[in-house]
């Protein structure tokens, strides 16, 4: 249950689940997210690998939904990183990965999510300053 095929499967589904309204007035259902908190904690498991496939499942489900509003992938980023679902190291390694068959969809992904990037930055900052 921890194989790369079903951790993405899971994902999907649970990301799918959230998504709400048509192609131009898409929103994240949040609750719904919350609700499976314990099934992706789960298989997960504050595995910085698991937890990257996790992200590049969801990057590939906002390509298949034909690119939705640009602050939806924010949405799914605050959601996950709030509830501990993703850790900030497996945030980072998407963001410089590089991984050839992880390629499309990625560029748009990372502008859509620049400003959460900036604000991990700023407040890993903050909290090494105090």
């Amino acid at each position: 249950m921890s194989s790369t095929p079903f951790l993405r499967a899971l994902m999907t589904a649970v990301c799918k689940a959230a998504v709400k309204g048509d192609s131009t007035t898409s929103r994240v259902d949040t609750a719904i997210i919350q609700r499976r908190l314990p099934v992706l904690l789960k298989y997960l498991n504050s595995d910085t690998e698991k937890q990257l496939q996790a992200l590049y499942a969801l990057q590939a489900l906002i390509v298949k939904l034909d690119q939705p509003p640009s602050k939806f992938a924010r949405m799914f980023f605050d959601c996950l990183y709030d509830e501990d679902v993703i850790s900030e190291d497996a945030f980072y390694k998407w963001e410089v990965s590089k991984d050839p068959s992880e390629l499309e969809g990625k560029g748009v992904a990372l502008k859509s999510v620049t400003a959460f990037f900036t604000w991990l930055r700023e407040a890993e900052e903050e909290s090494e300053d105090n």
